[in-house]
């Protein structure tokens, strides 16, 4: 097991791309079987399948086993917001998939709304960082991030088609992220952002706004993604700390 990751976090994503490859209604191997593959306790297996079973992506049923649901989305299609904060939707790097970005805008702005997301004065600047993100070629979504342009200067000089803004903040700033407060909505695309996303105009799509924050609490970026029907499935992965 990965050091830090909880056992049933690791059986948890590690079942999630086995599902991928398993025909829909496909049998699990049995509970002995798996707690053998994965060196774990019955407890820990039953608590990781238990998080696939409210995802959607398993069925249990009384006597037979456990199956792959109906009609899920594969892993390369969803898009995972995680307990463990891997970065500016990122998730989906975790489970083997090819991340590439286009880099439409990366420039200082003044946004009245942003700001205060910010905890910003609303005339305050910013650094607007706006990308098309695909996933094994193919669109995922298109994301807009936004900070604090006198904290982060070197942002505007940082080439970021193929590289992950956090881990830019980690090694440049050494700033880890440890807190993501997320809303989700759906919204009738206007015909700019239809263009952009290669699809009708009016189409639905979802929106994720999100509030990134560092281990002090400090808020970091404000984030708007704007998914493409394809990627219209986000599984969100919590639990408690007690």
């Amino acid at each position: 097991m990965p050091d830090g990751v909880p056992k049933y976090i690791a059986v948890r994503d590690n079942l999630r791309q086995r599902i991928d490859s398993m025909d829909p209604e496909e049998q699990l191997p049995p509970e002995v079987e798996l707690c053998k593959q994965y060196n774990v306790s019955r407890i820990t297996l039953r608590h990781a399948v238990d998080s696939l079973i409210l995802e959607g992506l398993l069925v249990r049923e009384q006597g037979r086993g456990t199956f792959r649901a109906k009609g899920i989305i594969n892993s390369q299609n969803r898009e995972f917001i995680s307990d463990r904060i891997q970065g500016f939707y990122r998730e989906s790097g975790s489970s083997g998939c090819s991340i590439k970005y286009k880099v439409l805008e990366n420039n200082v702005i003044n946004d009245e709304e942003a700001a205060l997301q910010l905890g910003l004065n609303a005339d305050e600047d910013l650094i607007c960082l706006k990308r098309l993100r695909y996933v094994d070629n193919i669109l995922s979504h298109y994301s807009t991030v936004y900070l604090n342009a006198s904290r982060f200067p070197k942002i505007l000089t940082h080439d970021f088609s193929e590289s992950s803004l956090a881990d830019f903040l980690f090694s440049t700033y050494a700033i880890s992220l440890a807190e993501n407060e997320i809303s989700v909505h759906v919204e009738k695309l206007c015909n700019r952002m239809s263009e952009v996303l290669e699809v009708e105009e009016g189409t639905p799509a979802l929106v994720a706004q999100s509030v990134v924050k560092d281990k002090f609490g400090t808020i970091i970026a404000f984030c708007v993604a704007v998914y493409t029907p394809n990627y219209g499935d986000i599984h969100f992965h919590l639990h408690s700390i007690n």
